[in-house]
């Protein structure tokens, strides 16, 4: 079983069409907005593009990020296949400009031009009960990722406890720290409990 192409259009529609939600959640922002606003006129502008992007099959942003996959499987399915094929559609993708080239040797900064390299694109593979396999795809651009932090609780600096309270301090503190960077508009992702690899 070869899902080479299926995992490429995968890529071109996580990176040319946004959800509707999503739009629908940026259209309810921008009518929040003082008409005329930098806010507003710049929510305008995200529809705008989203639109765009979606008619010319072009990247909605031009940091497509780390593309990173959650593939649940059945019992009998060959990983080592499935990650291939998964590399193999990055390549491709990025070929075709769906993908910008972002994977980068931490430690010598070479680019592979192809999105592929140690752990890239990024893969999660879970056996599931189920007769089918699922592939969930997120582009995770450098605009969020280059603004995430974690806080361990307590955090006697802030004064936040291990409860609901000291949660709501570190967040405020993450969105204070941030603000100014990352891209816009600013979605919050929260997660709470857990090691560092589950929770982040």
């Amino acid at each position: 079983m070869d899902l080479t192409d299926a995992f490429v259009e995968l890529i071109r529609r996580a990176a040319t069409d946004l959800p509707s939600d999503m739009e629908q959640a940026i259209a309810k922002a921008k009518d929040r907005e003082e008409a005329g606003s930098a806010a507003a006129s710049t929510l305008e502008t995200i529809l705008k593009n989203v639109d765009l992007a979606r008619k010319n099959a072009t990247p909605i942003c031009q940091d497509t990020g780390t593309p990173i996959f959650e593939v649940r499987y059945p019992l009998g399915v060959s990983t080592r296949a499935l990650a291939e094929q998964i590399r193999q559609a990055a390549a491709v993708a990025t070929e075709r400009a769906y993908l910008r080239p972002n994977a980068v040797d931490s430690l010598t900064g070479a680019n592979s031009g192809d999105n592929t390299g140690i752990d890239f694109p990024t893969m999660h593979f879970h056996e599931w009960e189920e007769e089918h396999i699922q592939i969930d795809l997120l582009l995770k651009g450098g605009g969020c990722e280059n603004v995430s932090t974690q806080y361990k609780l307590p955090d006697g600096g802030l004064k936040a406890g291990r409860d609901l309270e000291g949660v709501r301090r570190v967040v405020l503190d993450a969105v204070h720290q941030a603000q100014g960077k990352g891209c816009a508009p600013a979605v919050l992702g929260i997660a709470i409990g857990g090691d560092r690899g589950s929770s982040y």
